[in-house]
């Protein structure tokens, strides 16, 4: 990933007069479902079943939960809750992060739900030891649902999945919110209140793409890798993941700034490293700045947004995320 502007300036001129257009939240929305798919119909029943139970240390059950988003697309999910915790708790989806490299295709919801109390990346164990009902699922082509494609692996795995659903009509962004849609069923269904979700990376990115698309989120936690069309593509060159690519985004004149403004009047929690080479200032500034633009514009209540930066780069830090669990309770509990 290089961050360089200089050296493809000459990709500058490819973007759009005019981009993104000046749309009401109202528009913005409308034309992001409408590129996005049906995304709330479910495609079958998910017939969800418990399959097994372990307690972890600090008294958290943590049980593997299947069900189904799709005919044969099985997905293995954690719930985790803390020992003797309220049916009616509030809930959280937990998104893990997703990374380049075999450790995160691997082990998917293993990345973010281990016991290990000194690592914030372990945010679905330190939400659940926070009394939070947490479902921790498999993004697509990662751990019980890796997609391997004869002699490709890893991230080329999931190029491949996204070129068959765009060929489709639909795109790994489209699955990410069906699928993490279903999630949230799934979470109610254990019978979860109030809920919301948290990621970091990837994971951040799929966070801010269901809140848009989905009302149940009340409020949304997201670390890091906020990204806009028109600096990704035509400014820095970088690249994150897959979730970001929606067909003919750019040719309806939105971008993902935009779309994050709409999930307000519901709570965002942004943060990020200032040294994070894959999350650039001018990219987070365009998100936060859109939510507080649309706050001021429709006179929404300024904490519909928090932000909290650190020092360092891409990592989370213990304090990140002591910040995020506390703006969920309060948000969550309302």
């Amino acid at each position: 990933m290089s961050t360089n502007e200089d050296s493809h300036s000459d990709y500058r001129s490819h973007i759009p007069k005019g981009y993104p257009l000046d749309l009401s939240a109202a528009e913005v929305r409308h034309r992001y479902l409408n590129l996005l798919g049906d995304v709330q119909t479910p495609l079958c029943d998910p017939q969800i079943n418990i399959l097994d139970e372990s307690v972890l240390p600090g008294d958290i059950v943590r049980q593997s939960v299947e069900y189904f988003v799709e005919p044969n697309d099985k997905v293995v999910a954690y719930h985790m809750f803390r020992n003797g915790l309220p049916t009616s708790a509030h809930g959280l989806l937990a998104i893990h992060s997703h990374g380049g490299g075999h450790f995160y295709f691997s082990r998917g919801k293993d990345i973010n739900a281990n016991p290990e109390t000194g690592d914030p990346h372990q945010y679905a164990y330190h939400a659940a030891q926070h009394g939070f009902r947490v479902l921790a699922p498999d993004a697509l082509c990662f751990g019980d649902r890796r997609a391997t494609f004869g002699f490709s692996t890893e991230f080329w795995d999931e190029i491949v999945v996204h070129a068959e659903l765009c060929s489709r009509g639909k795109s790994l962004a489209w699955k990410s919110v069906y699928d993490n849609s279903r999630a949230v069923e799934v979470l109610e269904f254990l019978g979860a209140g109030r809920i919301g979700c948290i990621g970091h990376s990837g994971g951040s990115t799929q966070g801010y793409l269901l809140a848009a698309a989905n009302p149940k989120i009340a409020a949304a936690v997201c670390f890091a890798s906020f990204a806009t069309m028109r600096d990704q593509l035509y400014r820095y060159r970088c690249v994150h993941c897959l979730y970001h690519y929606i067909p003919n985004m750019v040719k309806a004149g939105i971008d993902f700034d935009q779309v994050a403004a709409t999930v307000a009047p519901r709570r965002l929690f942004l943060a990020r490293g200032v040294q994070d080479e894959g999350t650039p200032e001018s990219m987070y500034r365009a998100f936060v700045d859109a939510v507080r633009e649309r706050c001021r514009r429709e006179n929404l209540p300024d904490d519909c947004i928090e932000t909290f930066e650190t020092e360092g780069g891409h990592d989370m830090t213990p304090e990140m995320l002591a910040a995020a669990l506390k703006f969920l309770a309060k948000n969550l509990g309302r």
